[in-house]
């Protein structure tokens, strides 16, 4: 009999199990995975979160450090600019491990 830990992971799987959700490992890979910085709060597909939970999310990120947070006068989207902080480390060797690069 096979156990659970000879079995391949998705992404999903990988975040649910270490990150709490299985959306969070997704969206910080594609935020990560972006030629540019800066991107906007419904830019993220729906294949990576649902876009109800996006919001959310993202203010986790901002919490944490990893996102800085944009709400320019006169513009009714949300912007987000990746930063520089050390966490981003944790989802490049997230990838790394499960084979995503």
């Amino acid at each position: 009999m096979a156990s659970q830990r000879d079995s391949p992971v998705t992404v999903q799987e990988v975040g649910k199990l270490l990150f709490g959700r299985r959306c969070r490992l997704a969206l910080a890979l594609w935020i990560m995975r972006q030629d540019k910085p800066r991107f906007f709060q419904s830019q993220p597909p729906k294949e990576v979160i649902f876009p109800g939970n996006a919001a959310e999310e993202l203010g986790k990120l901002v919490r944490l450090g990893m996102l800085e947070e944009e709400r320019p006068d006169g513009d009714r989207r949300v912007w987000y600019n990746r930063t520089d902080s050390k966490l981003w480390k944790i989802i490049e060797a997230a990838a790394e491990a499960v084979e995503l690069d």
